[in-house]
């Protein structure tokens, strides 16, 4: 009977412990900040104690390809009006956007638009299955409670990821692990590092400018499916390969993906006066003649027969798609992003109107 109630004492301390360390918030202060869940943390962390006044506030999502940078719609803020942020972290997925955005404004209330974007209007397949992306839990850690433990789970494909993925909510302890070892090995620096990153880093991303590379000279045979790099991109043939002529399973899988995290966005921001605007991003610095097969049905073209749901014109950002802009066959390059968030700052005022009087 002893050995039952130590038992019992061991496992509740052992919860107790995890509870106390991984799920009030302190740990993710101290998380590294160059980690998967340091970056998105110190991205939301400066979003939090960013200064706002009033609610003509225009906040940006999405991946490494979303290259908007509001230090240059701040330039023409006499021109636009709005106040521009930028939460977009590379690596993450409308999965992540959608706990993002959660974290980022509870009662989604404090921006008057949220900029979403797409690579296509038509959800085309991707040969990754991107619901069983084992990195978004690592992402959220911190911003995944209880609550979340069977929605996000479950919306993985892969058993072992559902799994996996719920343990990781349950006992963030399990996702953390390696962190924690470096933590305890390297303490001082550690601490010292995650201090000045939360003191520091909201400059270091406002004032990021980027490479000049390019990625011009390329010579491709589209009917022949083959492609000539200069000799400085040689190391990039695999990216252009899957750039260019990706594999794209007959499935829609996609699309189904795209719906149901999108929807949830939507639904947060349901009724709240914010308008989310999706675009499609430059496709790249080469465009395949071959776009995806028109679908009338996808996430986003469904999603905006929804009240405060905007979906601007397919082409817009067309101008961008030259090989001078991009430093690989998808990213833009500094001057690039340059015209693109200029441009984007732009296109917001013209689909919102002149902000609301102070």
């Amino acid at each position: 009977m002893s050995a039952v109630r130590t038992l019992l004492a061991t496992v509740v301390a052992f919860v107790a412990v995890e509870q106390l360390l991984f799920n009030t918030g302190l740990y993710a202060k101290i998380v590294n900040p160059d980690s998967t869940t340091g970056f998105l943390e110190l991205r939301l962390w400066n979003e939090h104690k960013r200064p706002v006044h009033d609610r003509n506030q225009v906040l940006a999502i999405g991946d490494s390809r979303m290259g908007f940078f509001p230090r240059y719609a701040d330039q023409i803020k006499s021109e636009v009006g709005y106040t521009f942020a930028s939460i977009a972290t590379a690596g993450t997925t409308p999965r992540c956007w959608y706990y993002m955005l959660r974290d980022a404004d509870p009662s989604a209330r404090r921006y008057a638009a949220i900029l979403i974007p797409v690579y296509d209007y038509d959800d085309e397949e991707t040969a990754e299955n991107i619901a069983d992306r084992e990195t978004d839990m690592h992402f959220l850690v911190a911003r995944l409670q209880w609550s979340d433990l069977i929605a996000f789970s479950q919306s993985y494909d892969s058993p072992s990821l559902k799994l996996r993925a719920a343990i990781g909510v349950a006992f963030k302890g399990s996702i953390y692990k390696l962190d924690l070892q470096d933590l305890l090995t390297h303490r001082r620096q550690r601490l010292e590092y995650a201090d000045l990153s939360r003191r520091e880093s909201f400059n270091w991303y406002y004032d990021y400018v980027g490479t000049r590379d390019n990625v011009a000279g390329v010579k491709i045979d589209w009917a022949k499916k083959t492609f000539e790099l200069p000799s400085r991109l040689a190391g990039e043939k695999e990216i252009f390969q899957a750039v260019l002529f990706p594999y794209t399973p007959a499935t829609t899988r996609q699309e189904r993906y795209l719906k149901t995290w999108f929807g949830k966005i939507c639904e947060h921001y349901r009724g709240s006066g914010t308008k989310l605007i999706f675009f499609r991003l430059p496709r790249g610095a080469y465009v395949r003649p071959n776009p995806p097969r028109y679908n009338p049905h996808s996430s986003v073209r469904e999603l905006a027969r929804q009240p405060d749901v905007i979906l601007d014109g397919e082409h817009y950002f067309d101008f961008l798609e030259k090989p001078e802009l991009f430093l690989d066959p998808v990213h833009l390059n500094a001057p690039g992003c340059a015209e693109f968030s200029r441009a984007l700052a732009r296109r917001v005022r013209e689909l919102l109107g002149p902000p609301h009087a102070l």
